[in-house]
């Protein structure tokens, strides 16, 4: 369910081919959780400033049922960041990100929610 949503000033002729499938990589083994269940959305080429300049910067958001809390988050900040650096040009202090544990009842999936699929041990495991 982990979902990494990024806005960047950065266009999107400067987005790296493979982009996508690199951050679900970074995203799942930041978050602990399989690839199979990353979604990845860039918005590139927003209008944007951060501190008043238009050097490339961004917004993001990580949402995720688990895995989010004070201590975890520092890593994945620091996981996110890194990435983002090397390859948009994104310097550390010009993103935040927001980190949003969902409730599993709040996250609908294959006709029913997480707050059901919790139910079969196979699915809790992944929580």
């Amino acid at each position: 369910m982990p979902c990494f949503i990024l806005f960047t000033n950065v266009p999107a002729s400067a987005i790296p081919k493979g982009f996508l499938s690199e951050t679900t990589k970074v995203i799942a083994k930041a978050i602990r959780k399989p690839e199979s269940y990353i979604t990845v959305r860039i918005h590139p080429g927003q209008m944007m400033t951060h501190g008043g300049t238009t050097e490339p910067c961004a917004n993001s958001e990580l949402q995720a049922i688990g895995h989010i809390s004070a201590e975890e988050n520092v890593e994945m900040s620091k996981q996110i960041s890194e990435f983002l650096k090397s390859k948009l040009g994104i310097d550390n202090t010009r993103n935040y990100i927001k980190f949003t544990n969902m409730a599993p009842h709040e996250v609908g999936y294959d006709g029913t929610t997480f707050g059901e699929l919790v139910k079969d041990p196979k699915w809790a495991a992944l929580m």
